[in-house]
């Protein structure tokens, strides 16, 4: 026996298993393990968050389907925010670093996270995504007028329940009467989408899909489209895309994950922001309309600004590499 047992210790030793056996592996391969890593994180994650709520929230395990038919409920919010906080952790926070081992990558480098952008690429980015809401807004109010016509209408109505329930779920959220809600929100709908989203798609589809395309534009459009889908919204769907893409070039100029990020943070903390200084109404009324009309100037004002400022970040970043490759 013992010598069986050292026999196959030689024959592990002489042939150690890899665990980065994706590592040369096609693009699309990796794209579908990092696909099965998200999937099975949230089945794994969803399923132990669930069986602590019933515990700390006195629920129902088998009747959680009911909360969002009581969203005026502050114990079904607060359950439903608990399940988003594990749902988005859970497939986007953790996966990405999953994936890393297996395809022999290490993270500080694979997503850049030691690269300096520098404090002026930072503040350009703070100017596009501000400069960006009224050209947002325009885009967001076409897009909810797209219509289903014919054989699609029922297609059409189903999607606009999706996106009503949605909406109506996310007003829950954003009402906040005090400052701890506001964390909680700033935490839930900035923070973590934030990270999560951008080592998903920016860090880990993006390069893949450049890589499995050998096109940097194909790849960036494409990774803003998968943005944009996963988030099932299609009358939101086209200004995600233009987020997912402006993402995409920043992270592929600066070569850093946390330029991406902190404007992925500034997108959604501005939100969050206003409906809690505004609240909901001004903020519908006020706030989401700007930019929304052909006859607004800031509409025009908000399209130069970003594309200046894009243009100067491109010239920043480009700079920077070309003083770094000469050091070198």
């Amino acid at each position: 026996m013992l010598i069986l047992a050292r026999k196959i210790i030689k024959i592990r030793n002489a042939n150690p298993m890899k665990i980065d056996f994706l590592k040369s592996g096609h693009p699309f391969l990796q794209l579908l393990f990092m696909i099965f890593i998200m999937l099975t994180s949230l089945l794994i994650f969803n399923f132990l968050g669930m069986l602590l709520a019933v515990p700390f929230f006195h629920v129902d395990i088998f009747n959680l389907a009911s909360l969002t038919e009581d969203l005026h409920n502050p114990h079904n919010i607060s359950l439903l925010k608990y399940l988003q906080f594990i749902q988005s952790i859970s497939m986007f926070v953790i996966p990405p670093f999953l994936l890393l081992p297996f395809i022999g990558e290490n993270g500080s480098r694979f997503f850049g996270m030691k690269i300096r952008a520098g404090a002026f690429a930072y503040l350009l980015v703070i100017v596009v995504m501000i400069s960006l809401i009224p050209v947002n807004n325009f885009l967001a109010d076409w897009n909810s007028r797209i219509s289903f016509q014919g054989p699609l209408e029922g297609l059409g109505k189903m999607l606009r329940t999706m996106e009503q329930n949605a909406d109506n779920l996310t007003k829950e959220f954003l009402k906040m009467d005090h400052l701890g809600n506001y964390l909680v929100n700033m935490l839930m709908i900035a923070i973590i989408p934030a990270l999560g989203e951008e080592f998903t798609f920016r860090g880990i589809f993006q390069p893949l899909f450049i890589r499995w395309t050998k096109n940097i534009h194909v790849g960036i459009f494409l990774t803003g489209f998968i943005f944009s889908f996963f988030h099932f919204q299609f009358f939101g769907f086209f200004p995600r895309w233009l987020l997912g893409v402006l993402f995409g070039y920043l992270y592929y100029w600066s070569g850093t994950i946390w330029v991406p990020v902190l404007a992925h943070f500034i997108n959604n903390g501005v939100a969050v922001t206003a409906y809690w200084i505004y609240g909901s109404e001004k903020v519908e009324e006020q706030v989401d309309r700007v930019g929304t009309s052909t006859n607004d100037f800031s509409l025009y004002i908000g399209i130069i600004l970003v594309i200046i400022s894009l243009y100067i970040f491109y010239l920043d970043q480009k700079r920077k590499k070309h003083s770094l490759t000469e050091k070198i």
